[in-house]
């Protein structure tokens, strides 16, 4: 039920809202949290679900696209996109994210960063 930060980037200058390395984090909002339920087992999916503020409607969706994004959903001021990694198998094992100010990343953040995100994925899988 909580998600884990295991690396970060911080930018070099500018606003910092990096999660600090180790920050357990509720599957309930944010697109990590929307991308690893996604990719979940259906015991796990009802089981976020129940406390999530959003639903499987956003899951299927997360999905269809391959990506998930959030805007104030998890913090206010901050906007998210996440694309799932997975390991030489084909299993979601990972989120990869990206966020930033609302007014730097805009209100459909998804629009500008999934590419990124999923080709940034596809590396690190080739990887594990």
């Amino acid at each position: 039920m909580q998600r884990l930060c295991i690396a970060t980037a911080e930018p070099p200058s500018g606003l910092r809202d990096t999660v600090p390395v180790g920050t357990a984090l509720p599957m309930a909002a944010g697109s990590g949290a929307k991308v690893l339920a996604a990719w979940s087992d259906p015991a796990t999916q009802r089981a976020v679900l129940a406390e999530a503020v959003y639903g499987e409607r956003t899951l299927m969706e997360v999905r269809r696209r391959g990506w998930a994004q959030s805007v104030a959903e998890r913090e206010s001021g901050v906007a998210s996109v996440s694309a799932p990694v997975r390991d030489a198998q084909g299993n979601v094992v990972a989120a990869i994210s990206v966020s930033g100010p609302i007014d730097r990343m805009g209100r459909r953040p998804g629009a500008r960063w999934a590419a990124d995100l999923l080709a940034a994925a596809d590396a690190l899988q080739n990887r594990l």
